[in-house]
């Protein structure tokens, strides 16, 4: 009967328990998880399977291993939010695949990624050649983003008969204050160039600045932390 009751508590306490970590460290969808979110869910199936059926394990230590991941869990997710490097070095990268119609081969050699893998991926998207691509990003999470050409969108300039108008495609080149080359693998930006064009538009610190991006139209768009505090998103 004891046995009962000890397996009991250990399945209440374990449902709890994965219920305020999933709370914790912040609700994602499959489609969302990292690498490190996958990992975290083996060590957790682990330790609440282990200690189910293991009489040498009581509901402290259950809830000591409980309590510890959910610390470790939260101060990593925490860092991976404050501090903009450190996160890109856990969680990686976007990767452009596409830039402007032309195939970055580096990327795609670097992570293995064939023509048949990279045509299957975009078929999904009901785009059936390359042709019909701009731009084509990697996210962290192995889907593909994609920006078709102009003339390819539904309904297409070209069928209508008038211009193209320009492309809205942009990288982060500021993240919390802090500068990033390459936010997104396969494209650099200039450091100096990006601290011009802060000071032009009157943002003497990079600290003042809650993020900037650059777009394919040479404008750099700055949001200023202030603005975000008020919940204004009115780029300069």
């Amino acid at each position: 009967m004891d046995m009962f009751i000890d397996l009991g508590l250990k399945l209440v306490i374990s449902f709890f328990g994965l219920w305020v970590i999933t709370f914790v460290t912040g609700r994602k969808t499959l489609s969302q998880l990292t690498p490190l979110d996958f990992l975290t869910s083996l060590i957790l199936s682990e330790i609440v399977g282990n200690t189910l059926y293991d009489d040498k394990v009581h509901i402290s230590h259950l809830l000591f291993a409980l309590a510890l991941w959910t610390a470790l869990s939260y101060l990593f997710e925490k860092a991976t939010t404050h501090f903009v490097k450190f996160g890109y070095l856990t969680e990686g990268r976007a990767v452009l695949l596409i830039d402007n119609g032309k195939l970055n081969q580096k990327w795609l050699d670097k992570y293995d990624i064939e023509y048949k893998q990279l045509l299957s991926m975009l078929r999904r998207q009901n785009i059936f050649s390359l042709q019909e691509v701009k731009f084509a990003i990697l996210e962290t999470d192995g889907s593909l983003s994609v920006m078709k050409k102009p003339e390819f969108e539904p309904p297409s300039a070209k069928d209508l008969g008038v211009a193209s108008g320009p492309d809205n495609f942009t990288v982060t080149v500021i993240d919390k204050g802090t500068i990033l080359e390459e936010s997104m693998l396969g494209r650099r930006i200039d450091p100096e160039l990006v601290k011009k064009k802060a000071r032009e538009q009157g943002f003497e610190r990079m600290d003042d600045i809650a993020y900037a991006e650059y777009g394919d139209d040479g404008e750099l768009r700055f949001y200023s932390k202030h603005e975000v505090r008020n919940g204004r998103r009115d780029g300069r």
